[in-house]
């Protein structure tokens, strides 16, 4: 596979993660709502899990199982939580899918920056920062 189209397969992964987590999120704040806010937030949700699920298991290539059975029906604050836990699963998943070679090397990044950033040895380029404009 070409370097590139792994690139954006990486990068569309991680989007997609984003997104996923990003919806259990919503679903964990609509717990915490009016019962006809919750409802709406969460017909709008459920079929967003129903689509990254499908996602999920087309990506990681396995044969579709029977969570639908699970799939709670009703508006209650818990079912709002039990799909945040479906999202975070499902995310979860597919985070399996990454490589963990270039999991460790963004780690090994951060730190080394978050070291140079604390003994103040951190170079920024002259695009980040804007020019002051001398009034004197």
């Amino acid at each position: 596979m070409d370097v590139h189209a792994a690139m954006v397969d990486e990068r569309m992964l991680r989007r997609v993660i984003a997104l996923l987590v990003s919806f259990a999120a919503m679903a964990e704040q609509a717990a915490t709502r009016s019962a006809p806010v919750r409802w709406f937030v969460l017909c709008i949700l459920r079929y967003a899990a129903t689509v990254s699920e499908d996602y999920v298991f087309e990506a990681a290539g396995m044969p579709h199982s029977e969570l639908d059975v699970i799939a709670s029906e009703g508006n209650e604050p818990d079912d709002a939580l039990r799909l945040a836990a479906r999202f975070y699963a499902a995310a979860a998943a597919l985070c399996t899918l990454l490589p963990l070679g270039d999991l460790f090397d963004r780690q090994r990044e951060r730190r080394d920056l978050a070291f140079h950033a604390a003994s103040g040895r951190i170079s920024r380029p002259s695009c980040w920062i804007a020019e002051r404009y001398d009034t004197s």
